[in-house]
């Protein structure tokens, strides 16, 4: 169930193509409403396009539907891994009105599709609870990466994860480090740093402490949430600003950039070179559920997971999500709610992707009691991810092209901090000028 196209936002002058592209979609107009039928659901054919990775998944999905209801019919079609192409191709066919009638969206490209007229509004369905699906029984936080900035009353996808950032540590590399202080769920960043040195320190940098916090400078599910608990914000869609720059903010950069050279390996741009926990070079990382499958198969070392640490005793819990439409243009939104009704439901699709390993259901009965608590160890403590879907904090996504100016200038401003000595502050302070600049031209 993994997404490969991640969190990345779009590069410059892709950025620019497909905003001017989803204006034009906008300008169009759009058809359509959650209360609209349009056509039976009985003998009701509908296509449903997710991005190529997860195809095969979905393929069994709509297997185990067909085999559910043999009247109707599924076709899953592709959208591109990248980003960048994947909201294009989503704008192109919008424009040649020949868009599926379910398709995955994902968080950061919620507010470009909602307001290019791509995407459904379903609260008054949701509202309804059509066919069993309440819009009541979501994470909140979760649903709102659905809402988009321009009307936050809408809600045009449903999330198909509770994708939250955990701590996983390896026992194995503690051991040979000869420590035996292992995470605990009241443990703070100031004790991950301190054990994390204590381990690189310990085996000659053999092994890093825990793998860099920011990667090679952009990591959005950390950082948000950690200037969060010192106060302050990255985005604040009231005020249209940025304050990644602002005096709580650089607390929570320094913080953060404090760990290279100490608690992990020394920055480095180099994405291949960051160590990786699922190789067994890092004794802690920060992840998410959707990787367990892949450390479980690669991983041999004995390892678990506990919650997010704490600051200042507040949860520093991030996280993401991708989720599925239903597009404005459908023919026949009823099948296309229909199969999402069924989808979410704990004995329909939800209890096959659950069975991958990777998925937290994003409602409040599926984090409590859930089959995929039942999964076979590793990892032993499941807990940990129910608590982190609970507790993640989700900001609202930068509308267009500013998501990128954003994502290049805080790389720009972490390499400026690591390679050339430049102060947090001023580095950062630069950085918000930026992002601002962009998110007036947004208005």
């Amino acid at each position: 169930m993994t997404r490969k196209a991640g969190r990345r936002a779009m590069r410059p002058m892709a950025a620019v193509a497909a905003a001017g592209l989803l204006a034009l979609v906008s300008a169009c107009g759009g058809g359509g409403s959650s209360s609209g039928g349009h056509g039976s659901v009985e003998g009701s054919k509908i296509t449903l396009s997710v991005q190529a990775g997860l195809v095969p998944q979905f393929k069994k999905y709509a297997a185990a539907y067909e085999a559910a209801y043999p009247k109707r019919k599924i076709t899953v079609e592709s959208l591109p891994d990248d980003a960048t192409q994947y909201v294009q191709q989503l704008v192109t066919e919008r424009l040649g009105n020949k868009l599926p009638d379910v398709l995955m969206n994902v968080d950061y490209a919620a507010n470009q599709l909602a307001d290019g007229n791509i995407t459904l509004d379903i609260s008054d369905r949701l509202k309804k609870g059509d066919l069993g699906l309440k819009g009541s029984n979501f994470l909140p936080q979760f649903m709102g990466q659905y809402r988009p900035v321009s009307h936050p009353e809408e809600i045009t996808g449903l999330p198909v994860s509770a994708d939250s950032t955990t701590l996983f540590y390896n026992k194995t590399i503690f051991q040979k480090a000869g420590v035996t202080e292992y995470p605990t769920a009241d443990w703070t960043w100031d004790d991950l740093y301190r054990v994390a040195t204590e381990i690189q320190q310990k085996t000659g940098g053999k092994y890093a402490g825990m793998s860099p916090t920011l990667g090679t400078g952009d990591q959005p599910a950390v950082y948000n949430p950690v200037i969060h608990a010192y106060g302050g914000y990255v985005y604040d869609p009231k005020t249209h600003k940025s304050g990644i720059g602002e005096p709580a903010a650089v607390k929570a950069w320094t913080k953060l950039l404090s760990a290279y050279g100490t608690a992990s390996p020394k920055y480095s741009a180099n994405a291949g070179s960051v160590a990786k926990f699922e190789q067994g070079q890092s004794a802690m990382a920060f992840s998410v559920r959707a990787t367990v499958p892949t450390v479980k198969q690669t991983l041999k070392d004995d390892w678990d997971v506990q919650p997010m640490p704490k600051i200042d005793g507040k949860s520093t819990v991030g996280g993401g999500s991708y989720g599925l439409s239903i597009s404005k243009s459908s023919h026949n939104q009823d099948a296309a709610w229909a199969f999402l009704a069924w989808f979410y439901q704990d004995n329909g699709g939800m209890k096959l992707a659950q069975a991958t390993g990777q998925v937290v259901p994003p409602t409040q009965q599926g984090v409590d009691s859930g089959s995929w608590r039942q999964l076979p160890a590793p990892p032993q403590n499941e807990a940990a991810f129910a608590q982190d879907a609970k507790d993640a904090y989700l900001p609202a996504a930068l509308p267009g092209k500013s998501a990128k100016v954003l994502s290049d200038s805080v790389i720009k401003a972490v390499q400026e901090v690591e390679l050339q000595h430049r102060s947090v502050a001023d580095a950062f302070g630069d950085a918000q000028k930026a992002v601002n600049q962009a998110l007036a031209s947004e208005k």
